[in-house]
């Protein structure tokens, strides 16, 4: 075994290199994929992934760490950090296509987007490229149009992964990585762009942005946390499938508009059992995805469910995604009701600190949130209607406001920046905000005017 994983290790640092060299279209280019592809395949045989991890000096397949001796095994070290990518999965079935399309990509040393992404974006779904975690990020924003992009793509990705399972397919771990990777960059140099996506109230696509938004609000939390790197990104991908198992849940219990029978909740509840036996058997999967998924409606005080689970203590996810989980679902627009405003969700949350959520975490997550978030559109007691730019670090109430119409209802030909907190000649505060509006309702995007 350890001679078939040498050879497959020597193949692929000869294609790496000769993608390089040559042309795609290059005799010496296509010979060396063809021979990556032959040695990927003997090495899996029956194996349902190939794991090939490269981890400081030593390259590892599978459990088995390859003797590092060589200079070509040094070559293949340095190149793979070079291109900051920590493994590579190579699921049974993989094609010669999939590999002549990694080797392809080992060729571009100048695109901005990591390997893994770029397989993805050409449809290869039998390998799997997992980049090493950056903590030295670029502190420059991505600005909000590069954000709302990555936010419909990763929607797009999450889409992808539900049906996926829905037709009892694996979850493709590769494509839930391209999404936290998205997301981590956006909670490292554009949380701004972040919670302002996230704070869009959809219900045409509910299922798909609020498997985004507990993924993305969940790293933001944690990053404040002070966690990061690949830890980060395992709360992000715990976060983002902890609904996974609602596939198994008949849509006429998830979308009902009344309240569930007892038959019927009976069935609802099976969803965090499904999801982590979904999780569980899903190759490349992070321990901690099912634990959430089994864990996040247990609450604080174990009253939730699944039932008689005994004695335990959540987890920092599990307590996190709780948190987030209800959090979007309540300020979410459903088919069959209204999203609420945020000052009204904090309220209902807060009376349950200590029982359903950690009260540190929970009070943690509304400084981060904000009681108006930045995106959020509001009315003044001017009657005036603004976007949310800014909140105040002291003051939850009173954040810096764009406003957007006029106390008549008319649009301003050009935005007025208003600081709320701002007092006037006589010490008194001329606009406060006091209520959130639904921009579906007065025909305006608020996330035109950031």
């Amino acid at each position: 075994m350890s001679a078939q994983f040498e050879d497959l290790i020597r193949r692929l640092g000869a294609a790496a290199r000769a993608a390089e060299l040559y042309a795609p279209n290059h005799p010496i280019v296509q010979r060396t994929a063809g021979g990556l592809h032959t040695a990927v395949v003997d090495a899996l045989g029956q194996s349902p992934t190939l794991i090939v991890g490269f981890l400081e000096d030593d390259v590892v397949v599978n459990d088995f760490r390859l003797a590092n001796g060589s200079a070509n095994m040094a070559g293949l070290l340095r190149d793979m950090r070079d291109r900051h990518i920590e493994k590579i999965t190579f699921a049974r079935g993989v094609e010669a296509s999939d590999i002549r399309a990694l080797v392809d990509e080992f060729a571009d040393r100048t695109a901005r987007t990591a390997v893994g992404d770029r397989l993805n974006a050409r449809g290869v779904r039998r390998i799997g490229v997992a980049k090493v975690a950056v903590d030295d990020v670029d502190d420059s924003e991505v600005g909000l149009q590069a954000a709302r992009q990555m936010y419909s793509t990763a929607v797009s990705s999450a889409e992808n992964i539900w049906a996926a399972a829905k037709a009892g397919e694996d979850p493709d771990p590769s494509e839930a990585r391209g999404i936290i990777d998205s997301l981590s960059r956006l909670v490292y140099q554009d949380k701004t762009s972040l919670l302002a996506l996230t704070a869009m109230k959809r219900h045409d696509n509910y299922t798909f942005t609020h498997m985004v938004n507990v993924a993305a609000l969940s790293m933001a939390m944690a990053r404040s946390l002070n966690l990061e790197g690949a830890l980060l990104r395992e709360f992000g991908f715990a976060a983002l499938m902890h609904d996974i198992g609602k596939v198994k849940t008949p849509l006429e219990i998830l979308n009902k508009p009344d309240k569930l029978t007892e038959e019927e909740f009976k069935v609802m509840k099976q969803h965090v059992v499904e999801g982590a036996h979904i999780l569980r058997r899903t190759p490349e999967t992070p321990a901690l995805a099912p634990v959430v998924a089994f864990e996040h409606h247990l609450k604080q005080d174990l009253s939730g469910y699944p039932e008689n689970v005994g004695s335990r203590t959540l987890n920092l996810c599990t307590m996190v995604v709780s948190v987030v989980d209800v959090f979007d679902a309540l300020r979410s627009n459903r088919a069959y009701r209204e999203g609420l405003a945020t000052d009204r969700i904090r309220h209902i949350m807060a009376q349950q600190e200590g029982t359903a959520f950690n009260r540190t975490l929970l009070r943690r997550f509304v400084n981060l949130m904000g009681l108006f978030p930045v995106g959020t559109l509001v009315k003044l007691n001017t009657e005036e209607v603004g976007v949310v730019t800014q909140t105040h670090p002291d003051d939850p109430f009173r954040p810096q406001v764009k406003l957007v119409l006029n106390r008549k209802g008319d649009k301003l030909e050009t935005p007025l920046l208003t600081n709320t907190w701002e007092r006037d000649a006589r010490g008194e505060f001329p606009r406060a905000v006091v209520e959130a509006v639904d921009g579906q309702k007065v025909g305006i995007d608020p996330l035109g005017y950031l």
